[in-house]
């Protein structure tokens, strides 16, 4: 449809609502207006808990870093904190946290890849 095409259909008629209309939009904004408002997300509880867990995946890897290069000489970590991080990525290795970290790495690229061609 073209502009001059849309421009002419308008001007014929006039368009008017049907019959309720502006009263049951009226009546949704009243109830929306009464509404309570939304319980807000508590910011304050939840800091803590995101900075410690911030923090210990900087420490596990840091402490991995220094494990796979060998460099324990030259970097200051407590020698019973090397032992443990290195009990857990055996641990974590047997329970096949490869394949774990390949699927998410997956699932991250085919949704940049549909985003990237879907125009968002």
């Amino acid at each position: 449809m073209q502009d001059d095409e849309l421009k002419r259909i308008l001007q014929e008629e006039e368009i008017l609502p049907s019959s309720g209309f502006t009263a049951s939009v009226m009546d949704a904004v009243r109830r929306e207006a009464q509404a309570p408002a939304p319980i807000p997300f508590p910011w304050a509880r939840a800091l803590p808990g995101m900075v410690v867990a911030g923090l210990t995946l900087v420490a596990v890897l840091v402490f991995s870093a220094v494990q796979l290069t060998g460099d324990a000489a030259t970097t200051p970590v407590p020698p019973g904190w090397t032992a443990s991080v290195d009990s857990i990525s055996q641990t974590a290795m047997r329970m096949g946290a490869p394949w774990a970290i390949l699927a998410l790495v997956v699932s991250l690229a085919s949704m940049k890849f549909a985003k990237v061609f879907s125009g968002r």
